[in-house]
C-alpha cells in the first residue's frame, strides 16, 4: 500500500507539472474559451495544500489507531504514513520557498 501512494503522489506531482507547462504555453491573447479547460494556479494551489492536509490527517489516524489497539494497524503503516505525510509537507514547504523567491526577484526587476 505503500509503494501505492507513493506511487499516487508521484503521478499528482507529474500531473500538476504538465498543468502548469500546459498553461505556460498558452497564448495569453487567446481567447478566454482556450483557458477555461485548464485548472487556475490557485486551484492547483489550493488542491496540493488539500492533499497534504489529507495525509497528515491520514498519518494522525493511522497513529492514534495503532496507539488504541486498532487491528489491521500495523507499526509499519505508521511508520510509513508519517514519513510520507513528512515528505509531502517538505515538499510543499520547498515549493512555497521557490515560488517566494521567484515572487521577490520579479518585484525586484527593473521596469
Amino acid at each position: 500500500m505503500s509503494i501505492n501512494m507513493s506511487s499516487s503522489i508521484l503521478e499528482q506531482m507529474q500531473s500538476q507539472t504538465r498543468q502548469i507547462n500546459g498553461a505556460s504555453s498558452l497564448n495569453p491573447f487567446a481567447s478566454a474559451k482556450t483557458t477555461e479547460n485548464h485548472p487556475s494556479f490557485s486551484d492547483i494551489l489550493f488542491n496540493s495544500v488539500n492533499s497534504i492536509s489529507q495525509m497528515q490527517n491520514h498519518a494522525k489516524n493511522q497513529a492514534e489507531g495503532y496507539l488504541s489497539g486498532v487491528e489491521g494497524i500495523g507499526l509499519n503503516d505508521v511508520m510509513v504514513s508519517m514519513q510520507e505525510s513528512s515528505l509531502a509537507l517538505n515538499i510543499g514547504v520547498q515549493a512555497r520557498n521557490k515560488l517566494v523567491n521567484a515572487y521577490q526577484e520579479i518585484m525586484n526587476m527593473p521596469v
